[in-house]
């Protein structure tokens, strides 16, 4: 099987590599620009097996998509003076969604501003090790 490449930010969104973060949290934590997510990252930070709740996770998606978020934009907030680097990381603790998993875990992410497919400003979080599509 061969990797697809992904030349727009519409196609990433089409096939799933990028998820749009809800726009009312998005809003709420004051993002100043569309984001999205990678689905890796949405995967491992804020995505729950079923079975995670009877393993102590109180936590449902819409608050987990918070903490990340919300931690995003606090970094991007705190960057600003220092003039903001297009690629920015920060770390969240969060407990894994996987049904298994009960104790925290730290997680580096990092949150890229780029232009969108027509020139706008966008911003997607993703773990250090991804790119945007190009």
């Amino acid at each position: 099987m061969t990797a697809t490449t992904l030349h727009t930010r519409a196609q990433a969104f089409e096939n799933g590599a990028l998820i749009a973060a809800d726009p009312g949290i998005a809003a709420e934590a004051e993002f100043p620009a569309p984001v999205a997510m990678t689905d890796a990252v949405y995967r491992d930070c804020i995505a729950l097996h079923p079975e995670a709740y009877a393993y102590g996770i109180r936590l449902d998606e819409s608050e987990r998509e918070w903490n990340v978020l919300s931690a995003a934009a606090l970094a991007i907030k705190g960057a600003a003076g220092s003039g903001r680097p297009p690629r920015l990381a920060f770390a969240l603790y969060r407990v894994p969604g996987d049904g298994d998993t009960r104790d925290p875990q730290r997680v580096t992410l990092v949150a890229e501003v780029s232009p969108g497919d027509n020139g706008e400003r966008v911003i997607t979080i993703m773990r250090p090790s991804e790119h945007l599509p190009q």
